[in-house]
């Protein structure tokens, strides 16, 4: 009889004890968001568009793919194929100036490569040799296109091209865009061979860029840039290929593209009051004109 008491008591300190300990184990492993504890999470994008576009009444427009967001709040004016993986042209390059920038300082030179300079077809013009500053070839790639100034940034960010390609790749994948995959920093096409990624996956490319580096803004807002001679490198005079700048009051960039293969393609900022509007067109027939009617009806709305 005492042994069955013994035996009955050891088997209710043990589960008070099981009782007791599993609970703070279970606390104590449970899982703590990086972003409430304050903690830097390299790579990470935590800002993501709604999925839904609200009921802005719009044109018939011949873009294959169309994305208008708020970049404060997420909130999308305008869908249209959002997700669809689509040949991108020279939106790749908003990537080639996001690798750079994470590595290196506006004022840090480049030196061109023989490679670079044979670069066809948009480009600076720029001479194998020549010296010139980060912010200088972000004026070249965000105003012409220059696919001489993206090779530099290339060939120079890392002094590895391919493994500048493969960061471009991991970037993507980091900022959460599953329809996104760059086979060179230009957007060329190549062997029948293009970049793609989704007007969806593009928004959050140039939301992120934006918020991160302000400061390509203010290079893509410049219609007109003169860089003087130096002894470093030859003048360049260059005027920006975003006829919104000087049409449409409130832009203030952000990047164009073409090739066969993609058609004509857009990214524009649009910044009205608090407001800051975002929009991508892919394979569009006359980018201009829809994104003038796409950000009238918007921020008539708005």
């Amino acid at each position: 009889m005492v042994k069955k008491l013994m035996l009955f008591s050891a088997l209710l300190v043990g589960a008070w004890v099981f009782l007791m300990i599993i609970p703070r184990l279970n606390h104590s492993s449970e899982f703590i968001s990086p972003m409430v504890q304050k903690e830097a999470v390299l790579g990470i994008n935590q800002w993501q568009p709604q999925e839904s576009p609200s009921s802005v009444l719009i044109p018939d427009i011949t873009a294959n793919a169309v994305f208008f967001i708020d970049t404060k709040t997420g909130q999308v004016f305008y869908g249209k194929n959002i997700h669809n993986r689509l040949p991108i042209a020279s939106l790749v390059k908003m990537m080639t100036v996001l690798i750079a920038l994470e590595r290196k300082n506006l004022d840090d030179e480049y030196m061109v490569s023989r490679r670079a300079a044979d670069m066809e077809p948009d480009k600076m013009l720029l001479i194998a040799g020549e010296r010139l500053t980060l912010k200088e070839l972000l004026y070249g790639i965000f105003l012409i296109s220059a696919n001489d100034a993206a090779e530099v940034l290339a060939e120079g960010t890392t002094g590895d091209r391919e493994e500048f390609i493969g960061l471009m790749n991991s970037k993507a994948s980091q900022l959460g865009m599953k329809n996104t995959f760059f086979i060179n920093p230009t957007g060329l096409d190549e062997d029948s061979r293009n970049s793609y990624s989704s007007a969806y996956d593009l928004a959050i490319l140039a939301r992120y860029l934006i918020k991160h580096y302000p400061q390509v803004v203010d290079i893509s807002s410049k219609y007109h840039v003169y860089l003087p001679v130096t002894e470093k490198h030859q003048d360049y005079d260059m005027y920006s290929g975003i006829n919104l700048l000087t049409t449409y009051p409130g832009v203030v960039g952000f990047k164009t593209g073409f090739t066969p293969e993609a058609g004509m393609t857009l990214i524009t900022l649009a910044r009205r009051g608090n407001r800051e509007v975002l929009g991508v067109l892919l394979g569009s027939q006359a980018r201009r004109d829809e994104a003038k009617s796409l950000l009238n009806m918007i921020l008539d709305v708005i």
